[in-house]
Formats: C-alpha cells, sequence, structure tokens
C-alpha cells in the first residue's frame, strides 16, 4: 500500500464537520465519525494513524501535526490546540475502564490540549487529562491529570520550564 498526502479534492469527499487549508492528511489514516471532527488550517495527520470520533468530538486546531500510528478516542471529546506536536504512537483516551470499580464501569472526561504543546512518542493521555500552553510530556509518560503552563512532564515527575 502506497502512502502520500491526499489531495484537497479527496479532502473534501470525507464530510469532517470543519476542514481548514493546507492541510496534509496521509491516505492511510482512518477516520471514524468524520462529522463530529473539526481539523483546521496546516494541519499535518501522519500514516496509519485512527482518529475516532464516533462518540462525541475532536476538534484540532491550526499547525498541529499528529505523527503515525497515533489513536485518538474522543468518546467525551479531545481539544488540541494550535502548534502542537503529538509524537508517534501516542494515544489519547477519553473514555477509559475504570479499573477502581470491580463492576464493569467507564469512566468519560475530555482531554484539553493547550497551544504549543509536545506529548513524546508512546505517551498515553487518559479522560480528563489537561495539558496547559509550552509544556511537554515526555516519551513513554502516562498523563491522568493536569499539566500546568511551561512544565515539562516525564514519567511521575514535574520541572518548571524555564
Amino acid at each position: 500500500m502506497k502512502s502520500f498526502y491526499l489531495n484537497s479534492k479527496d479532502l473534501k469527499k470525507i464530510k469532517f464537520k470543519k476542514l481548514g487549508k493546507n492541510c496534509k492528511i496521509s491516505n492511510l489514516v482512518k477516520f471514524i465519525g468524520e462529522k463530529n471532527i473539526s481539523i483546521g488550517d496546516n494541519v499535518r495527520i501522519d500514516d496509519f494513524s485512527i482518529i475516532n470520533a464516533f462518540e462525541g468530538y475532536i476538534r484540532i486546531k491550526n499547525k498541529t501535526h499528529i505523527c503515525s500510528f497515533c489513536y485518538l478516542l474522543g468518546a467525551s471529546g479531545i481539544e488540541i490546540g494550535k502548534d502542537c506536536n503529538i509524537s508517534q504512537g501516542v494515544k489519547l483516551y477519553s473514555k477509559s475502564d475504570d479499573y477502581k470499580s470491580i463492576k464493569k464501569k467507564q469512566i468519560y472526561n475530555k482531554i484539553k490540549i493547550s497551544n504549543n504543546v509536545i506529548i513524546g512518542s508512546n505517551s498515553v493521555l487518559l479522560p480528563g487529562t489537561i495539558i496547559e500552553n509550552n509544556s511537554r510530556i515526555g516519551a513513554l509518560t502516562v498523563v491522568g491529570k493536569k499539566i500546568k503552563k511551561k512544565t515539562l512532564f516525564f514519567k511521575n515527575i514535574s520541572k518548571k520550564i524555564k
């Protein structure tokens, strides 16, 4: 299967809620619930990513790059700000099982990623995660809380960025 970016004619066929200008989206990206997905200008989404808004919604603002093999589950909503970089293999879950409960229960809570955020490879964002402006999430990190602006968060260590 050959990888290439979809042209504007093919992108319009997808029927997004909103599609900005100059987007580069691989033909190998899988969209589910396109009518609930908004994409800003100059967004790039690479091969084998899955963007699932069958429930809820996903909003991606301008100049954001979603690398290959990412998975976004927008069941409760995912908002990604401007100038963000979501590195390879990152998973965003706005719905998850509640592992604290003996009975089968699920947790629904939106994910909000502010502007100029970098999320390192193979990180996982759980329901309710909020990442404020200019923060960095290290590779292989699980996040399930609020990360304040200009913070480097790596595994369970937070450090203010100067």
